[in-house]
């Protein structure tokens, strides 16, 4: 007999499996269980969306890394869970929202409970289930929003201006209505990663 043979054949390593109640791989939660609603979808948690209870001038927000930070520190003073993962729905000329942000498989949240999404593709197809008007305090505000970005992630370009969604909308216009005027004051877009 030659040794080491058991009967058993090895193609590598074992990949993870969703509903074992182990977070392994690209999983961002396993709750061991398909209860619906419970934060954790086929191995994806819920993310947090908000729009943020303040509004800024477009030149006054520092790029992507101060809008950022604005979103952190709102969700932070919400006393939301994992503050510092948040960052702001938006993109530049150079560097485009989808690619700057977790595609998740789970439901974009509210801080209300609302469901925006159900996961990233429906998040970027054009249509919301609800409109992102709540705030990280879970408070209604309407207004418009700097994204710089199309519905799906990718820059709205323009030359002096800064692109803007309307937070009242469910289609496309969520994301992007118009340029406008980066000395105007709008509000930002965070999303949990």
């Amino acid at each position: 007999m030659h040794g080491g043979s058991d009967g058993s054949t090895s193609t590598g390593p074992v990949a993870p499996v969703c509903g074992d109640g182990v977070v392994e791989g690209d999983e961002t939660c396993d709750d061991g269980n398909a209860t619906p609603n419970d934060g954790c979808q086929e191995c994806a948690k819920d993310s947090i969306v908000f729009i943020t209870s303040e509004s800024y001038q477009g030149y006054a927000l520092d790029g992507l890394y101060g809008a950022d930070q604005r979103c952190r520190s709102l969700a932070a003073k919400a006393n939301l869970q994992r503050p510092l993962t948040f960052r702001a729905w938006l993109s530049t000329p150079s560097m485009a929202a989808a690619d700057r942000l977790l595609h998740s498989r789970g439901r974009y949240m509210l801080t209300n409970g609302l469901v925006v999404a159900k996961d990233w593709d429906e998040l970027t197809s054009g249509t919301l289930q609800n409109p992102i008007v709540v705030d990280e305090s879970s408070q209604t505000k309407e207004d418009y929003v700097w994204t710089g970005s199309l519905p799906d992630g990718q820059p709205a370009l323009g030359s002096f201006f800064g692109g803007e969604g309307r937070s009242l909308e469910t289609d496309g216009k969520w994301s992007f209505v118009d340029q406008a005027g980066c000395d105007l004051e709008s509000s930002l877009y965070c999303i949990e990663q």
